[in-house]
């Protein structure tokens, strides 16, 4: 269906404007839709829409659900996949219960490739950028094998140098090398079946984050002088022990169709395997503080759905269908404490140690779903729905304290009693805990349309969400435990959400606007409590309610000119979040030390995004093409750090773009130019205080640490059709 049939806040970027903007993956794609964040942070990525996101813990299933072919793709890191090929990336804003299942309770990421052409097709296309010194080339072979029978093969590589310097590992950063190859053959037979299998490969690697300190505060400048000297000035040049991180991902997936009459019956079967290896600088400075952590990912995930679809033309239309998915999961989390420590009187026990956490973790989730839509007249339809989920994990934790050569102990298998009391006082101790837990939900869907002419449709919408609880992966100590001051965390329950959406939908040949109103409630959110000392522990400790607006729009002024346009506004509340941590210099106001949210925004929630882009496009004679693009993305100011310190602050800002291009009239080749952030924005994506900065400090000063957005970059490309 088009845009302007749908009725939800929807917006879908093409594969052709990906590849003519040169965007490699959903992070960059994000900046230029509406209410959506993908942001990284130390050790996980977050997907965002109208500000709702999960947080940094391997026990979160994403907030956003992302799909690809049709496969659901639950895990953070996969937002970092390479985007290749693709024939669009649908972003579905709000609760989408019935057809994207469990876990979309903000919304939806649906990403479809590019298909086997009818007729034999191949394309070459290669991009060189100047300022980070970044190739991409992506080679494509598509046709028929058969007559009954095509496929695609799809190959790619880029890498990149960066655009910070790390002086004490000599480099640019982040350094980017990524591998990826995807196959489809797809049978069309002259019966009543068809199918197609999808086999892909990814291999992405990174050194280094795009990580700068900035902003000392108090005494921070005076301590972290001298031997331990920091540099905090914002200039693109940076100094840590290092970043390195290496994800693999399988992908395959069997699609058949049979067509039952009317009726066609879908079969939907997946595997996914992922890996991901990190060493992570966790306290992101040139001290060997926190160097070496370490973290892994072995993830798998069988999934199979079976559906049903009536023909799309009658009054009554329906989709109905059963789905089955099986994962296993297992963490590994290594915190190393350096022998810089040893130094330190108050640290000296901990010096030249680890506390290494060990996850596994099974699922089955089995869910029965339908929906269907009622012709009440010509011009009102009634659609309802409901998805029936049931869900059990088993979950288990095990931490160990293990010293090096250099800590003091009788033996390696035997820790000093200091050592002990010392992490105690941290909130960390060795523990082993398992545990399971077994869920159900309903959640229903209604929405009605109305024609109000030929050209103008409105609709409203109910949808509740739900997502799934889980096991705490990265908390020190058990609950009840009575040797530590603070005890960990390990079970957490289900989010819920309720949905209102209201809007209009205009269309006519040249012109197509899309306005939604929307208010959500959010009840039992998933959240990051801090500790008080190094540690954070998930509790469904937090509600919230998102409000506002959203439009685009598409114009095409005449056949040379087309200009479309975005924009939303957010109105973010926390209605009850009485646990959070405590920024620098903040007084708690809630006992046992915490901060009291509640009627406050949550971190990068800007008031106001948008977008607008101009296309011009025009024959030159001789089988020659103009195109001309000129594109801002916008974005009011948000705060960037999770615990609200106001001192990270991200005023607002407009990137702009542009591409220039030649080529053919039937597209056979075409050389470009494109400029990306060309005003040169310095962008927080993300902020925190950096690690131990109080601590040092005795709680005198304080600095901080961002992840910024790529600055100004022009790359040429070319591109080959044959």
């Amino acid at each position: 269906e088009g845009l302007s049939d749908v009725p939800i806040s929807i917006s879908a970027v093409t594969g052709e404007t990906i590849e003519s903007y040169g965007q490699s993956n959903l992070e960059a794609v994000s900046s230029s839709i509406p209410n959506l964040k993908i942001t990284q942070t130390a050790i996980a990525n977050r997907i965002a829409i109208r500000g709702i996101a999960s947080g940094d813990n391997k026990g979160f299933e994403q907030s956003v659900a992302m799909f690809v072919d049709g496969v659901y793709y639950g895990r953070d890191q996969l937002s970092r996949m390479p985007l290749v090929d693709l024939e669009r990336i649908e972003v579905l804003r709000g609760p989408q219960p019935t057809l994207f299942g469990k876990n979309a309770i903000a919304g939806a990421v649906n990403v479809v490739s590019r298909r086997p052409t009818s007729d034999f097709e191949g394309a070459v296309s290669a991009m060189y950028e100047f300022e980070h010194d970044e190739k991409k080339v992506t080679a494509v072979l598509s046709g028929p094998l058969s007559q009954n029978v095509g496929a695609r093969l799809v190959g790619y590589y880029r890498d990149m140098d960066g655009y910070f310097f790390n002086t004490k590992q000599d480099r640019n950063e982040p350094n980017v090398r990524e591998a990826f190859v995807r196959g489809i053959v797809e049978f069309e037979g002259a019966g009543p079946l068809s199918a197609d299998v999808k086999l892909e490969y990814a291999d992405f690697k990174t050194k280094g984050q795009p990580r700068e300190a900035f902003g000392p505060v108090g005494s921070y400048s005076a301590v972290f002088t001298g031997p331990l000297f920091v540099d905090t000035r914002e200039d693109w040049v940076r100094a840590d022990g290092g970043y390195q991180s290496r994800n693999k991902i399988f992908n395959s997936v069997l699609n058949a169709n049979l067509e039952l009459g009317d009726h066609v019956l879908t079969s939907v079967t997946g595997y996914l395997d992922y890996d991901v290896t990190e060493t992570v600088d966790v306290d992101f400075i040139a001290l060997d503080l926190l160097d070496g952590t370490r973290q892994t990912e072995d993830y798998r995930q069988f999934s199979q759905e079976l559906r049903i679809a009536s023909p799309g033309d009658q009054p009554f239309n329906y989709i109905a269908g059963v789905y089955y998915q099986n994962t296993k999961l297992g963490v590994t989390d290594i915190v190393r404490f350096s022998p810089f420590f040893l130094s330190n009187p108050t640290f000296r026990a901990i010096g030249d140690t680890t506390n290494d956490r060990l996850y596994s973790q099974k699922s089955d989730l089995i869910s029965v779903f339908a929906q269907g839509e009622i012709s009440i007249t010509d011009a009102l339809r009634l659609t309802v729905g409901a998805r029936y989920n049931h869900e059990s994990k088993k979950g288990s934790r095990v931490l160990t304290i293990n010293r090096g050569p250099l800590n003091t102990g009788a033996t390696p298998a035997i820790l000093a009693p200091v050592v002990v009391a010392t992490f105690r006082a941290l909130n960390i101790e060795a523990h082993s805990i398992s545990g399971k837990l077994s869920e159900d939900s309903f959640n229903p869907m209604a929405n009605i349309q109305y024609d109000i002419n030929d050209d103008l449709m409105f609709y409203a919408s109910f949808a509740r969400g739900t997502k799934a609880g889980g096991f705490d992966v990265r908390s020190n100590s058990v609950p009840g435990s009575t040797t530590v001051a603070r005890p960990g965390a390990f079970a957490f329950e289900e989010e819920k959400a309720d949905n209102f959406e209201a809007g209009l939908k205009y269309k006519t040949r040249d012109l197509a606007v899309n306005l939604s109103l929307y208010r959500t409630t959010y009840k039992d959110l998933q959240t990051n409590v801090f500790d008080g000392t190094l540690n954070f522990n998930v509790r469904n400790a937090s509600g919230a309610k998102t409000q506002g607006i959203e439009a685009d729009m598409r114009w095409a002024l005449d056949e040379h000119f087309t200009l479309s346009g975005a924009v939303a506004y957010l109105d973010f509340e926390f209605t009850n979040f009485l646990n959070g941590q405590c920024y620098f210099q903040q007084v708690p106001d809630v006992a046992g030390g915490f901060c009291n949210y509640t009627g406050k925004r949550n971190a990068v929630t800007p008031k106001w995004t948008g977008n607008l882009n101009g296309d011009f496009s025009h024959d030159l004679g001789g089988n020659l093409k103009l195109g001309i693009n000129l594109n801002a993305d916008y974005s009011s100011s948000y705060i960037a750090a999770a615990n609200l310190d106001p001192r990270t602050r991200q005023g607002g800002y407009v990137k702009m773009g542009a591409r220039l291009s030649l080529g053919h009239v039937d597209d056979n080749w075409s050389i470009a130019l494109i400029g990306r952030n060309l005003t040169n924005e310095r962008i927080k994506q993300t902020a925190g205080a950096l690690p131990l900065a109080t601590t040092f400090t005795r709680n005198t000063g304080v600095a901080y640490s961002a992840i910024y957005d790529r600055p100004r970059n022009i790359a040429l490309s070319f591109d080959m059709k044959f």
